[in-house]
């Protein structure tokens, strides 16, 4: 599975979660790495500086659990784009929220 995170490859320095209509915290995983690039290209020509990071299926439902926020899976073959409702709210998560987390 692939996230975006502030820095490559490092979970800890802040996952990017949109904000669903309910103000529920959703991050989003993506089976296909190409499609986390795609979405990620979207965010960086609104000015979002993130980085694709591969993370393995079963450190989902902890790292989710522990943040207490939703999350979602993107399969292959889903199209999905950043919404500029969304946009408006969303933001990578504080990292220091994050950094106590260990895998």
């Amino acid at each position: 599975m692939y996230l975006l995170t502030r820095v490559e490859n490092d979970i800890e320095s802040g996952t990017y979660a949109t904000m669903d209509s309910d103000g529920t915290r959703v991050i989003q995983f993506f089976v296909d790495k190409d499609d986390a690039i795609t979405y990620n290209t979207f965010l960086e020509a609104l000015g979002q500086e993130l980085c694709v990071t591969e993370t393995k299926d079963d450190n989902i439902d902890k790292l989710c659990d522990i943040l207490g926020h939703a999350y979602t899976v993107v399969e292959p073959g889903d199209v999905v784009y950043p919404r500029i409702e969304t946009l408006q709210n969303d933001e990578p998560l504080d990292s220091d929220f994050i950094s106590e987390i260990s895998f």
